[in-house]
């Protein structure tokens, strides 16, 4: 974040601005892992999470994305480094140091976990379907195969320029939440002073925000995507300010979420339980282009959170495996990858058409397994970022482990609560 920071600094204060110039068009050269990445964490299932957050209680919950935001870029900051530095996904790292039938029982549960967030995105494609009445047996085929297509044709260029086009959609949330007309004394107020209430539904709202956030999937995404990529620590600077540039965009997008939630369903007491009913919600009282922006921008966020968590699934399997797993292969060259990413879409395509599917169940048992084995990931990679010998000068600081540890044990007593809370009603 100081990285980015003095970047920012002495690009305007600097008097060599054909220097400057070099250096962003360096920057840009090396952006898109970091804020895709960052960006696909507000997935149907993140939207659906935020919009609760703001109609059950309206403005409270912003200050919790700023902690968020911290906490996000210090555990992706060290996957991107971890790929940068050793040229390696994680997926090959944890093989290569702690065996691979450690590797494999981590990865198979990763994907587990991976597939019902992937579920859960395909979901809310069928519900931008029931938003305008059309079938969903068309709608979803045709949105899923449009994006397999866009993955299994396109070269490298190609699907990161589509995924970092998906992260600039993300504006529709913003027009939102300004037609909205938030009360910002209110809205002030909630960002910088925290506000907790020792209530069964504010604890677990709570702890889902970081729940959605802080994943197994990203870990091994951005890590993998930059290793795809090919930046070098040449650029390592670059990838840091990516990185938090994807962290501040996806807690800003989440910021205007819920403000649009706060303003609009919290002031007059509705209720929701999904990204759904908040888009259905808002019109009568935004009207029909508030509703629209909601639909579209649900749409948006489900398709590229479908294909950053497949794609971030089959880096995984197919580097504990040992295959070929460049967006840049065809599907002959890499056979394992591509058809990791098509049973996942497909699979899932066919279980949204399921009756009564309990996706409420799902997606706990999700939050189960994250909160299980991303702990384990994390201290899998502190053990990797620490490797003088694997990391040299770029290994963690002192003081950067105290921040590490920290994050993990708050993110561990925030899900461990929102699991207690699930299964021990009272």
């Amino acid at each position: 974040m100081s990285v980015f920071m003095s970047f920012i600094r002495e690009f305007f204060t600097s008097k060599k601005p054909a220097y400057w110039k070099i250096r962003l068009l360096a920057f840009l050269a090396v952006a898109g892992p970091g804020i895709i990445t960052g960006t696909a964490d507000n997935d149907a299932g993140g939207v659906a999470t935020y919009s609760v957050a703001g109609a059950h209680f309206g403005y409270q919950m912003l200050w919790i994305l700023i902690l968020i935001t911290f906490m996000l870029y210090i555990t992706q900051e060290m996957g991107a480094r971890l790929g940068v530095v050793t040229g390696k996904g994680l997926g090959d790292l944890i093989r290569e140091r702690f065996g691979l039938k450690m590797a494999v029982v981590l990865v198979l549960i990763a994907a587990i976990a991976n597939f019902s967030n992937i579920l859960a995105d395909v979901a809310g494609v069928a519900s931008v379907a029931d938003i305008y009445h059309i079938p969903r047996l068309f709608f979803v085929p045709a949105c899923i195969l449009f994006l397999w297509t866009i993955i299994l044709r396109g070269n490298f260029n190609f699907v990161q320029n589509i995924f970092l086009t998906s992260s600039i959609l993300f504006f529709c949330y913003l027009a939102n939440g300004f037609i909205s007309k938030p009360d910002v004394p209110a809205m002030v107020y909630g960002s910088v002073v925290p506000t907790v209430q020792l209530t069964r539904d504010y604890i677990f709202t709570a702890t889902a925000l970081i729940g959605t956030t802080l994943t197994v999937w990203g870990q091994f995404f951005i890590q993998s995507y930059f290793v795809d990529k090919g930046v070098t620590k040449e650029h390592l600077k670059s990838a840091k300010a990516d990185v938090f540039m994807g962290a501040f965009w996806t807690d800003f997008v989440a910021y205007f979420i819920i403000i649009s939630a706060a303003a609009t369903l919290f002031v007059r007491g509705i209720r929701i339980e999904s990204a759904g009913e908040a888009a259905m919600a808002l019109e009568p009282l935004l009207g029909s282009i508030a509703k629209h922006l909601f639909a579209w921008g649900l749409l948006n966020a489900a398709l590229l959170g479908a294909g950053v968590i497949t794609m971030g699934t089959a880096y995984a399997i197919t580097e504990v495996l040992g295959t070929e797993r460049k967006v840049n292969a065809s599907f002959r060259e890499a056979p394992i990858f591509y058809s990791i990413i098509g049973f996942c879409l497909f699979v899932c395509t066919l279980l949204v058409f399921i009756p009564n599917l309990p996706m409420i169940f799902i997606l706990t048992a999700s939050q189960a397994l994250n909160t299980i084995i991303l702990p384990i990931i994390f201290v899998a990679i502190l053990i990797l970022i620490n490797d003088k010998k694997l990391m040299g000068k770029h290994a963690n600081t002192k003081f950067y482990n105290v921040l590490v540890w920290i994050t993990i044990a708050f993110f561990i007593i925030m899900s461990g609560t929102m699991l207690f809370l699930t299964f021990f009603k009272f």
